[in-house]
C-alpha cells in the first residue's frame, strides 16, 4: 500500500515535466517530502534528488518514444491508405474510361436519319456490348470488395501497432517507477546498475506491418 502511495506522488509530480530541469526537481523534491512519513525508511534530501534527477529524465524518454512510436503507427497507416485510395482511383478512371466507350457505340447510332438503320445500330451495339457490361460489373464488385478489406486490414494493423506501443510505455513507465521507489527507499544504485536499466526500459521498435498493402487492379 505504501509503494502505490509513492508511485500515486510520483504521478502527480509528473505534471511539472513542462518545466525547468531545476524547477521539476525542486518541485518534485517538495511533493515527495511533503510525504516522505509514509516511507518505511527516512531518506535524506540529497539522496531524494539525485534519484529525480536520475530517474526523471528517463521517463521523459520513455515518454518521447512512446510518442514517437505512436505517431510512426499512424504515419504508416496513414501512407498505405494513401497508396490504396491512389490505385482505387486509377481503376475508377479505367471503369469511367470503359463506360464511356460503350456509351459512345449507342451515341453514333443517333447520326443514322434512318429509323431503321437507327434501330438495328442501337440493337448492334447491345449485343457487342453486353458482355463488356457484365464483365465491368463483376470487375467492380471484385474492387469494391478489394478496398474494403485493405483498409479493414490497414486499421486493424494500425491498432495493433498503436495498442503495443501503449503496452510498451506503461511497462516502461510501471518499471522506471519501481525503480525511483527503490531508489528514494535504498539509496542510489551503481552507475552500472543504472546503464543496465536504462537498456532494459527503453521500448523495441514496433513494426506497423509486414509492408503495404495492394489493391488488385
Amino acid at each position: 500500500m505504501k509503494l502505490l502511495c509513492s508511485v500515486l506522488i510520483l504521478a502527480s509530480i509528473f505534471g511539472f515535466l513542462q518545466a525547468k530541469p531545476n524547477l521539476q526537481v525542486q518541485s518534485a523534491l517538495d511533493q515527495y517530502l511533503v510525504h516522505a512519513r509514509d516511507l518505511n525508511t527516512i531518506v535524506s534530501e540529497d539522496v531524494t534528488t539525485q534519484c529525480f534527477n536520475l530517474y526523471l529524465p528517463m521517463l521523459n524518454e520513455v515518454a518521447a518514444t512512446f510518442s514517437s512510436s505512436y505517431q510512426g503507427c499512424i504515419s504508416a497507416a496513414n501512407a498505405q491508405t494513401a497508396n490504396l485510395t491512389a490505385q482505387a482511383d486509377q481503376q475508377q478512371k479505367s471503369y469511367q474510361s470503359e463506360v464511356s466507350s460503350l456509351c459512345s457505340a449507342f451515341t453514333s447510332c443517333d447520326s443514322n436519319k434512318d429509323t431503321t438503320n437507327f434501330f438495328n445500330c442501337y440493337a448492334n451495339a447491345a449485343q457487342s456490348d453486353v458482355s463488356a457490361i457484365y464483365d465491368l460489373a463483376s470487375k467492380a464488385a471484385d474492387s469494391a470488395s478489394s478496398l474494403t478489406q485493405g483498409i479493414q486490414a490497414i486499421q486493424e494493423t494500425e491498432y495493433q501497432c498503436t495498442n503495443a506501443t501503449e503496452n510498451n510505455y506503461v511497462r516502461d513507465t510501471a518499471a522506471t517507477y519501481d525503480l525511483l521507489d527503490s531508489c528514494l527507499k535504498y539509496g542510489v544504485p551503481t552507475t552500472t546498475t543504472v546503464a543496465t536499466t536504462k537498456a532494459s526500459t527503453r521500448a523495441p521498435t514496433t513494426s506497423t506491418s509486414d509492408g503495404p498493402f495492394y489493391f488488385d487492379l
